[in-house]
């Protein structure tokens, strides 16, 4: 038998609650992605909606800690703003969320930009044209935009 295959047997409200601590127990994880895992588990739609509402109600789950955590493990990394908002969507964090978290916790990501690009090209100046566009492709792959591009591109 596969290993992906769907369990015979259809877990109850309490295993699933059991499960879904159990994950959350590792770490956060948002309502989307909770769902999608419960579902891999076997578990019947409407169940698994009464389970996360009893987890979020018992504040096991929140979208909210989820979404910080997300920003702050993406903007630690190096990324931009288009790769966390990318992330946020991709995990059913809704954009007044993402957009509350990210007022909240006050990123520059002028300076985050231009720290990447140092860490990144140090004090190599641009060669010509091609070595401008591939540094420019790189930012813009990490996620920022082409303001913060511009900054962390300017000479000192």
């Amino acid at each position: 038998m596969k290993s992906d295959a769907k369990p015979d047997i259809t877990p109850s409200a309490a295993e699933l609650k059991k499960i879904a601590i159990d994950l959350l127990s590792r770490r956060d994880h948002s309502r989307q992605e909770l769902k999608q895992k419960l579902l891999l588990k076997g578990g019947d739609a409407d169940v698994i909606a009464e389970v996360i509402d009893w987890c979020t109600s018992e504040n096991y789950q929140s979208d909210s800690r989820y979404c910080a955590m997300l920003v702050r493990a993406k903007v630690n990394k190096g990324y931009g703003p288009a790769v966390v908002s990318q992330a946020a969507r991709e995990n059913g964090i809704d954009r007044e969320l993402l957009t509350q978290t990210l007022e909240e916790l006050e990123i520059d990501w002028f300076e985050l930009a231009l720290s990447q690009y140092q860490k990144k090209f140090a004090d190599k100046p641009i060669t010509d044209f091609q070595d401008k566009q591939k540094r420019m492709g790189f930012m813009q792959r990490r996620g920022f935009n082409s303001a913060q591009i511009q900054y962390a591109l300017k000479p000192e």
